[in-house]
């Protein structure tokens, strides 16, 4: 009888103990994690609000833009008319879904331009 009480407390004890284990991350885990964490919605305002902030982010989305075969028509129609200011020309392209939406990917898809605009924006 003792043995069976023994094997049962070994059982329930076993059991309780696999209930409750925590999967571990590596700090690698987590720096990767920290940016994906974020919400994608969130993270494209987020990145759309450094857009509007950063001339640097705005050169780097300007200049894929305007290499994209995709959105090279569409970004030179628009600097015509917003002549000079690539201000006014950021304002157009982020006026414009499908244009804020490629330098949005843009960056989301460059660690570090990413990186460069979660900082802008205090993440």
């Amino acid at each position: 009888m003792k043995k069976y009480l023994i094997f049962t407390f070994i059982l329930a004890f076993s059991a309780t103990l696999s209930a409750q284990t925590i999967p571990r991350l590596s700090t690698s885990d987590v720096k990767k994690g920290a940016l994906t964490a974020v919400p994608q919605e969130n993270m494209n305002d987020q990145i759309l609000n450094a857009l509007k902030k950063d001339a640097g982010l705005q050169k780097e989305a300007l200049n894929y833009l305007k290499n994209n075969s995709e959105t090279a028509a569409s970004v030179a129609s628009m600097a015509k008319n917003s002549g000079d200011s690539s201000q006014e020309l950021m304002q157009s392209i982020l006026g414009d879904k499908p244009l804020a939406m490629a330098a949005i990917q843009y960056i989301s898809n460059n660690p570090k331009l990413l990186e460069k605009a979660m900082k802008l924006v205090g993440m």
